[in-house]
């Protein structure tokens, strides 16, 4: 045998020996990945195959649930103010309930937690956006402030480069992010969604603004605000009556409060100027109400 062919052979030996470790090797397991997404569900307040149904009014709300083709038969369900329920769900499944006196449907999908609230006009009606945790207060839907609207607010509040804006709820960040981009302001954004703060993470790195603003995963009615010197809400009524006592003991006399669309219940004789109103590139029209501390 020739040198060439002994090399040849050595090499064709080797092939076959590594193709047959590769063949009996165990191939990845497509399940690995699955315990790392069900705890980052679960920390998230919902499971993978569950849907959570929050109620956030202060009456009991009936309701059916179940599939597209079957809902009608399915059996009425009472969910009591402040309680969440949770359904096993693999797929869609359709929720049926009572809006301004009639019955409505909607689809819900596995993994997402929902909320009974009520509308602008007093009526129960069900939105996405609720954290769907037991042990956290459920303060609002996310649901981002336009562009314009921000825009007026820190002018409302007549944020600068001396101010330190928290953002209650901050959904994507662009309060904080608007503040510290147009002028140079330090700014905290609080919400308990994991999602969100990466959102506001990334964003705040793509505006360039990361050395000014900080985002914190944290339940907003345990969070202390002392430092702020403009807090900035889009929360619902109820809610902001609820943290208005915690407002009164933790913000420093001075501190301008701004809120998008509701009013802070009990403070009308701390509202400093007349509720300004901003149109959005929809033609919606959107409040903006401001105390001060």
């Amino acid at each position: 045998m020739t040198r060439k062919s002994a090399v040849l052979l050595i090499i064709v030996v080797l092939t076959v020996a590594v193709g047959a470790v590769l063949l009996l090797s165990p191939k990845p397991d497509d399940t690995a990945v699955v315990p790392a997404a069900a705890t980052r569900a679960q920390a998230e307040g919902v499971k993978p195959k569950e849907i959570s149904i929050r109620n956030v009014t202060k009456d009991p709300v009936k309701y059916k649930i179940g599939p597209a083709a079957s809902v009608d038969k399915a059996p009425e369900r009472t969910l009591a103010s402040g309680v969440i329920d949770r359904i096993p769900a693999a797929d869609t499944l359709v929720i049926s309930y009572m809006r301004h006196n009639t019955e409505v449907n909607y689809s819900l999908f596995p993994g997402k937690a929902y909320s009974f609230r009520y509308d602008s006009y007093g009526q129960v009606d069900i939105w996405v956006g609720a954290h769907g945790r037991e042990d956290a207060e459920d303060l609002a839907p996310y649901v981002p402030t336009p562009e314009i609207v921000v825009s007026r607010m820190l002018e409302m509040a007549e944020v600068g480069k001396d101010s330190v804006v928290y953002d209650i709820g901050c959904g994507d960040g662009r309060i904080v992010i608007a503040a510290a981009q147009k002028y140079g302001a330090r700014g905290v954004g609080i919400d308990i969604d994991p999602q969100r703060i990466r959102e506001c993470k990334a964003n705040a790195k793509a505006a360039g603004v990361e050395a000014l603003v900080t985002f914190r995963q944290a339940d907003a009615t345990k969070v202390d605000v002392s430092e702020a010197t403009v807090l900035a809400l889009y929360l619902l009524p109820e809610s902001n009556e609820m943290l208005r006592p915690k407002f009164e003991r933790e913000l420093k006399p001075g501190v301008l409060i701004v809120s998008h669309n509701y009013i802070v219940p009990g403070w009308e004789e701390k509202e400093i100027k007349p509720a300004g109103t901003v149109t959005d590139s929809d033609g919606k029209e959107h409040s903006i109400y401001l105390y001060k501390r």
